[in-house]
């Protein structure tokens, strides 16, 4: 009897160990840092989930995982789904509350979107991005001013962000205050790389074609010409030109991957200019 209970020890300790190396190697699919296969990391997440033997935060810090790849594809139903999961098992989970109100925001449910981020922000009032998210939700709404308030906040937690100073600065301008001062105010504190470039545009450091130039370099120049577009309709609709405006944000509409911001906002700025797709 010894003997087979020895024998039944180290098929239980070769188990475990089998065990806790494909969890590992779930954790790589399914983390911040996973590669770029979707399905895989879908699958992955959804195994940890799963499991039975599993730390309350791994499992809630697994479905926000899960969650923000089915946000990054567009299916905001199955992103809610997975934030609620992780708010469930973890209540007041500031990451969750944000990235739920992400998802809620693209869904256009700005009221509910303003909830989750009214409340990440009280439980966490040094969360930049919270703040940045909550202000872009004033912004959609019409209220600059509310918009230009979040939007300085987020740039005094995280100094040197070019998109705190620049959306700050145009939620200013949309509210009839133009800030040049304050614009080049902030410049020296900006980190090197993209956007820095189209706070230079602002500011006259470089003109238009130099602006895009910059955007078409990199390895996100995806998303960098959807940023540049988008910000270009932003400055000619400060400048009052309209129609060059709505040529520019339909550039970015059509552009941009559905999971940027710049994507929702153009939507929203060309049906508040009467323009919508």
């Amino acid at each position: 009897m010894k003997r087979f209970a020895v024998i039944a020890a180290v098929l239980a300790a070769a188990g475990s160990a089998g065990h806790a190396i494909a969890q590992s190697t779930d954790w790589k699919l399914c983390g911040p840092e996973a590669p770029g296969d979707a399905e895989r990391s879908v699958e992955a997440c959804s195994r940890i989930v799963a499991a039975p033997a599993l730390k309350v935060g791994d499992r809630a810090a697994a479905y926000i995982y899960r969650g923000t790849i089915f946000l990054r594809r567009g299916d905001t139903e199955r992103a809610i789904s997975d934030y609620d999961a992780a708010l469930q098992l973890r209540p007041g989970d500031v990451v969750a509350l944000n990235r739920r109100g992400e998802a809620r925001s693209n869904r256009a449910e700005f009221v509910k979107a303003l909830a989750d981020y009214d409340q990440a922000v009280r439980l966490n009032p040094r969360y930049p991005l919270a703040f940045r998210n909550r202000a872009r939700i004033h912004f959609y709404r019409g209220d600059f001013v509310a918009a230009a308030e979040d939007f300085r906040t987020a740039e005094s937690i995280d100094r040197g962000n070019s998109y705190s100073l620049l959306w700050r600065y145009i939620s200013d301008a949309r509210s009839g205050v133009v800030d040049s001062a304050g614009l080049a105010f902030g410049w020296p504190r900006l980190r090197d790389g993209w956007p820095k470039p189209l706070v230079a545009f602002y500011l006259d450091r470089i003109d238009e074609a130099a602006m895009l130039a910059a955007a078409a370099t990199g390895p996100g120049r995806a998303e960098q010409e959807c940023e540049a577009r988008f910000f270009l309709g932003q400055r000619r609709i400060i400048a009052g030109a309209k129609e060059a405006a709505v040529a520019a944000l339909r550039q970015a509409h059509a552009s941009c991957p559905r999971h940027m911001v710049e994507f929702h906002a153009a939507g929203v700025e060309l049906k508040r200019l009467g323009a919508a797709q």
